[in-house]
């Protein structure tokens, strides 16, 4: 009688606990994620915050000085690049064997020189041929001014110049022997100067023969 009395507790007895396990059970079902598989994670939810790059603030430009011109271009352009000459120069007209531009004035007395020296090789010493060089020199000028003739008496004559030129320069000159003889030169000048009407010229040609007697030398015609 023991046996059946006690055999109806112990099964009410369970329930409860059974009842029990039941909701913790439900409890943790419903306290899964929504989506299976998927698992919390305190890194991967930081993980695109961190990784979001930060906007680089916004560079402020400043407007650039306009650099001042000038007829070749910038201020740069015209350090490197030179404004051309209106005429090319003496050493670049001689070394490209152009002739010289009349109107040049004394910037153009190197080029004369050396187109009259490659006219004709040199035949006298170089002191020889400069002293004789400077010697027509001043005869010519005589010639053209009126100053000095009288120390040429032979070659001028007493009759005055009537219309001497003025600002008259030797611009360049050679002296080479006449033919075979040693005791004849030709000076061949070029000189610039102003003309009786007024206009002044560069670039004129003159001659002037030179022959020694005993030791010096004088002008013929």
């Amino acid at each position: 009688m023991n046996t059946n009395t006690r055999t109806p507790y112990r099964r009410t007895a369970l329930w409860p606990l059974l009842g029990g396990a039941l909701c913790a059970l439900l409890g943790l079902v419903l306290l899964q994620p929504t989506s299976p598989g998927a698992s919390y994670s305190p890194k991967a939810s930081a993980a695109p915050a961190a990784a979001a790059p930060t906007a680089a603030p916004t560079a402020v430009r400043t407007a650039d000085p306009t650099p001042s011109r000038t007829l070749s271009g910038t201020v740069n352009e015209a350090a490197a690049t030179p404004l051309p000459s209106p005429h090319p120069t003496a050493s670049a007209a001689a070394s490209a064997g152009v002739m010289p531009v009349a109107g040049d004035g004394p910037a153009g007395d190197y080029a004369f020189q050396q187109v009259l020296e490659r006219s004709s090789p040199a035949d006298l010493p170089h002191t020889q041929e400069v002293k004789l060089v400077a010697l027509a020199s001043r005869i010519w000028l005589a010639d053209v001014t009126g100053a000095g003739r009288e120390n040429w008496r032979g070659y001028f004559g007493e009759e005055p110049l009537r219309s001497p030129y003025r600002d008259v320069r030797i611009q360049a000159g050679i002296a080479r022997t006449v033919g075979d003889r040693s005791d004849r030169v030709r000076v061949r000048l070029v000189w610039a100067g102003t003309d009786p009407a007024g206009e002044k010229q560069d670039g004129r040609p003159a001659e002037v023969i030179l022959v020694r007697e005993d030791t010096t030398w004088e002008p013929v015609h």
